[in-house]
């Protein structure tokens, strides 16, 4: 059942508080004699009537089959007439049942902007309507430059603009999809996504797309406005995974109405996240060759105390050979020169790790002192002795940290003697 009527004056609009005549509902509603109204579409009689819940609107005198504005329901009624009034609240003008040319498509409500540069039909679409019809009615508007936002009680398509709605006599929301987008910053130092790094540079951003609902008015007012487009969502974080999309009766739509400015916003998100992700990129290059730098001066200091303990095994083992062989030639000759037999005490730390020969209590000798363990307290008690050792330069490397007048024996010279 239509919203408008032709009248002797003009069209009425019933969701007009002046018929958009200048005339009253109480002038066309209930009179006597009844004013003689028509129907716009197929020009039969009508007369003004209201609903249980006070919607105006007008019906034939008798069923008209054959009429294409049949079939309408209360809620129909309901959802065009505040899509109209959304529509005109926007500042833009509302004509409901508008006819194209030739008849080629009927808007429920057809919204034209103040300066006339954009229409945008709304089609409220409660009953079931094949999508292949949907598409041809969505083509034959834009072929005439026609904007079109298809508004249903259920999401069965997301290629076409189109929004669902949840009626209530006193609100109407649009349940969707419509999203906007929420950009949270980790605290300084804190960005999830760069964890891995000892110092992490101020986050970038964390984007993600939340479904909202929104009342009829502000959703019709951001169209009128140009501020909502039907599009794919472009990714807003590229380090996260996107949330799942809220099902709609059971259809999960691709499509979404956003806002341009967050579209931008998320492009301006992106932008930042792939500049700071090629810094902290070169920063992480930079990182793992420290690391391998690290690892190989490790690798190489490693080599060296193996190589230095070895050696100094080498030393020790060269040292207790040298001693060993050493120790009777010693123990020989003190024993010829104090007719007793003296005793041996090895590696004598008082000694410089040598080998000291004793004659009772008393040090007469000790055999290959190390060179590095001689300071001045053993150099002392070293004076008191006489050395004993392998080779001439054995001899100068120990002579060197003992005192002038020390006593030296090279064993393994052809001649020895003391020095």
């Amino acid at each position: 059942m239509p919203l408008i009527a032709h009248a002797s004056g003009g069209l009425i609009d019933s969701t007009l508080a002046d018929l958009g005549i200048g005339a009253s509902w109480q002038s066309v509603h209930r009179v006597r004699p009844r004013v003689a109204l028509c129907c716009t579409a197929c020009g039969r009689s009508m007369h003004a009537k209201v609903s249980p819940l006070g919607l105006r609107f007008f019906a034939h005198d008798a069923a008209q089959r054959d009429c294409p504005l049949n079939g309408e329901t209360a809620a129909h009624r309901l959802l065009k007439s505040a899509i109209a009034a959304a529509v005109r609240r926007a500042g833009w003008h509302a004509e409901l049942e508008a006819a194209g040319p030739g008849q080629r498509w009927r808007a429920d409500v057809l919204a034209v902007s103040p300066d006339g540069s954009r229409r945008v039909a709304w089609e409220a679409q409660l009953a079931q309507q094949h999508v292949d019809e949907t598409r041809a009615r969505t083509a034959r508007y834009a072929e005439d430059g026609v904007e079109v936002v298809w508004v249903f009680d259920r999401l069965v398509v997301d290629d076409l603009p189109a929004v669902t709605v949840e009626l209530d006599q006193h609100d109407i929301q649009v349940a969707g999809p419509v999203a906007r987008l929420v950009v949270e910053r980790c605290p300084p130092e804190k960005c999830s996504r760069y964890s891995d790094l000892p110092s992490r540079p101020p986050c970038p951003g964390h984007g993600r797309w939340e479904a909202v609902t929104l009342p009829l008015d502000v959703f019709v007012g951001l169209i009128c406005r140009d501020d909502a487009v039907h599009t794919v969502l472009p990714p807003a974080d590229l380090s996260r995974r996107e949330p799942t999309a809220p099902r709609f009766r059971g259809f999960t739509p691709r499509r979404w109405w956003t806002s341009p400015a967050y579209l931008q916003h998320a492009d301006t998100v992106r932008h930042a996240q792939a500049d700071t992700d090629a810094s902290m990129t070169d920063l992480r290059e930079q990182l793992q060759q420290k690391q391998e730098r690290d690892v190989r001066r490790q690798a190489t200091a490693a080599a060296r105390r193996a190589k230095e303990a070895q050696q100094h095994e080498a030393r020790v083992a060269a040292l207790l050979e040298r001693q060993q062989q050493l120790q009777p030639i010693v123990e020989r000759e003190v024993n010829e020169r104090t007719g007793t037999t003296p005793w041996v005490l090895k590696g004598d730390p008082e000694q410089a790790m040598g080998v000291s020969v004793l004659c009772g209590s008393l040090v007469v000798a000790v055999i290959c002192p190390v060179a590095s363990r001689i300071t001045t307290d053993i150099a002392e008690r070293l004076a008191e002795v006489t050395v004993y050792v392998a080779s001439n330069h054995e001899k100068r490397a120990i002579a060197s940290l003992c005192r002038p007048d020390q006593r030296f024996v090279v064993v393994s010279d052809p001649s020895p003697g003391h020095a």
